[in-house]
């Protein structure tokens, strides 16, 4: 059976990678008993419906690029469907809060397609003394580090991943359009498809194991720092032992220490406060347990890093942070970031700090990246490509369980339309693909499961897909504030999918410049789904349920007195179609639906009705079509 069709047959069913499409459709434009498929059955569009879904399930064999995902694929067939699709993929995260590497795990099944199941049993690991540490250690890390390269064999990585590494991480499109990538870049796009997808997720549910902790720690007396370590370690050390396959595995003091991560394979640290340095360039495998103490892992250099703290390439990497108020600093590649590899960061109590730069801050090409932070009122500020951003070949989760968040991806990479004072983003959910490589977009998912919080980015970001990309901001609840530029707050552009969610509160949206809020261009679908609360949505052109060149932009507000504030064709319509006007004789659609009321509206539009907008127009490829329901 044709993978496409036997992902159609378990997605429906209930099963396998993506879930289930279940409940009620939000939207259902052939549906006459639904008020959006009413409105379009009283303005005689249905036809134009069904010819723009055709021509949209035609895509995927359009394009004919082995490594788009199972989720995107699904979604050029339904995209009708997309709110039902984003949440079914984000909802595989929801239980983070208690087994958080599973979650992730579960998370980039669904990505990638893989119809995995995980263990029926997880083991529990008693850490009593320093050597029941050392053994932990090494039964966490060293399968996962074989699992890794095996899934890279796979696809001909070369055993010395760096150059295709950096490769890839260089080839990152500049703002103002795709640099021409080297031959580098394109000999490693063009192997990602054959890397073995089910291992990535198998190691990284290796780490869904309990560890028990136990005993008086300080009844242990310490041990010589061996020389070979000598200048990597400062502070008192319990034992540390060589492994092999992986290197040297260090069980510290309860006192603070320093650590040198170039030369340290992983760290079981029982107690202090604690200084993790992490190379610019590291190659291979580590891993970071620490019980106690307010941590600071910070990369020594910037700029060109191959990864840092929390950052894998060619391997994978993973900090596990029981407790303290931490501190986390990467340049490019880490805090979650993995290139060829898996990177996982996971924090279970304080407040915490993450400071990255490029690809950083759960991001993925060719793996999977994660970060988990479980409690406290937590800061994330980065630059480009971070928060949740895959690029091809790539699962990339951010989940923060609680707490007053605040995201903010808003930095120093220009505008990639030359606005001045205006960055461009490309995170808070992203799913990003390299046009100039023909290389897909993977998919990305940032859930926020509770506390009041702000999301600040430039543009492309905050529920994002850029070409054969899927991007999902699921936020469950609080009053949030959402702000960006160009292509923010559920937006899509050249054949791919964003969707934000947001569950509950009176929340505020202000995008700015142009499409935004549920709004999607060239072939293309997006959404903003808001189910409770009084929010005010404001924005510039293109926005609120709009959409141009054969897309679909949505915009569904469940409950609540709302105000709409935008410009141009927005609310409900659509613009120019010529791109694609030759081949495929459709027009885009703008849809906005707001079930309660009462709501103000600066388009003239008004509360209450319900109506085709648009002109029907042919010869020039201008049709355009939008659906406006409120009430």
């Amino acid at each position: 059976m044709p993978t496409l069709a036997a992902a159609v047959l378990v997605i429906t069913a209930g099963s396998g990678p993506c879930g289930a499409l279940t409940g009620d459709a939000l939207v259902s434009p052939l549906d006459p008993a639904s008020p959006v498929g009413d409105t379009v059955r009283e303005g005689g569009i249905e036809g134009d419906v069904r010819r723009w879904s055709a021509f949209m399930a035609a895509a995927p064999s359009r394009f004919a690029l082995r490594a788009t995902s199972v989720p995107v694929r699904m979604a050029f067939l339904r995209p009708f469907a997309l709110p039902e699709l984003a949440r079914a993929v984000a909802s595989s995260a929801g239980d983070a809060a208690d087994r958080p590497f599973l979650a992730a795990a579960r998370h980039a099944a669904r990505a990638f397609g893989v119809n995995w199941a995980p263990p029926p049993q997880r083991s529990i690991l008693e850490v009593s003394e320093p050597q029941r540490a050392i053994f932990a250690l090494d039964f966490l890390l060293n399968p996962t580090n074989l699992w890794v390269r095996q899934a890279l064999d796979a696809a001909g990585v070369p055993a010395d991943p760096v150059p295709w590494s950096r490769a890839l991480l260089d080839a990152t499109p500049s703002t103002a359009g795709d640099r021409a990538p080297s031959p580098a870049a394109r000999q490693a796009a063009a192997a990602l498809p054959a890397i073995d997808r089910e291992l990535l997720v198998r190691a990284v549910a290796h780490f869904d194991e309990e560890l028990a902790f136990m005993g008086d720690w300080s009844a242990f007396a310490p041990e010589e720092l061996p020389p070979e370590l000598a200048g990597a370690v400062d502070g008192a050390i319990l034992t540390a032992q060589p492994v092999p396959e992986l290197g040297w595995l260090v069980v510290g003091g309860l006192g603070p220490n320093r650590y040198d991560m170039s030369r340290i394979a992983a760290v079981f640290e029982p107690g202090g406060d604690d200084r993790y340095e992490w190379p610019s360039d590291a190659v291979g495998s580590r891993l970071v347990v620490d019980v106690a103490g307010d941590d600071a892992h910070a990369t020594a250099a910037t700029g060109a890093a191959l990864a840092g703290a929390a950052g894998a390439a060619g391997g994978v990497c993973v900090i596990d942070d029981r407790a303290g108020n931490d501190r986390y600093a990467c340049g490019r590649n880490g805090l979650g970031g993995a290139v060829l590899g898996v990177a996982m960061l996971l924090d279970r109590a304080g407040n915490d700090s993450y400071e990255g730069g490029t690809w950083t801050i759960a991001s993925a090409i060719g793996g999977i990246g994660a970060v988990m932070d479980q409690s406290g009122d937590d800061s994330y500020a980065s630059d480009l490509h971070s928060q949740a951003s895959a690029g091809p070949v790539g699962a990339a989760l951010l989940v923060d369980c609680a707490g007053n968040d605040r995201y903010r991806a808003d930095g120093t990479a220009p505008s990639a339309y030359g606005t001045a004072a205006v960055s461009a983003s490309f995170s808070q959910a992203c799913g990003y693909g390299f046009r100039s490589l023909g290389a897909p977009g993977g998919v990305a998912t940032l859930l926020d499961l509770a506390g009041e919080d702000r999301y600040e980015c430039g543009e492309f970001g905050q529920g994002c897909g850029y070409f054969l990309g899927l991007g999902t901001l699921h936020d469950h609840a609080g009053s949030d504030l959402f702000r960006g530029n160009r292509y923010a707050q559920g937006t899509a552009a050249h054949q791919a999918f964003g969707a934000l969610l947001d569950d509950r509160g009176d929340d505020v949206y202000w995008s700015m410049t142009a499409a935004g809020q549920g709004a999607a261009w060239d072939m293309a679908a997006a959404v903003l789904v808001d189910r409770a609360g009084d929010d005010t949505y404001r924005a510039d052109g293109l926005s609120q349920g709009a959409a141009a060149q054969q897309a679909l932009g949505m915009l569904v507000d469940l409950d609540g007195a709302d105000a709409y504030r935008a410009t141009g064709r927005s609310q409900g319509e659509a613009d120019d179609n010529r791109y694609h006007w030759d081949s495929g004789q459709c027009t885009s659609f703008g849809i906005l639906v707001d079930r309660v009321g009462p709501n103000r509206f600066s388009t003239g539009k008004r509360d209450g009705e319900r109506r085709v907008t648009g002109e029907g127009g042919r010869d020039n490829g201008n049709s355009r079509w939008g659906v406006f329901v409120t009430r």
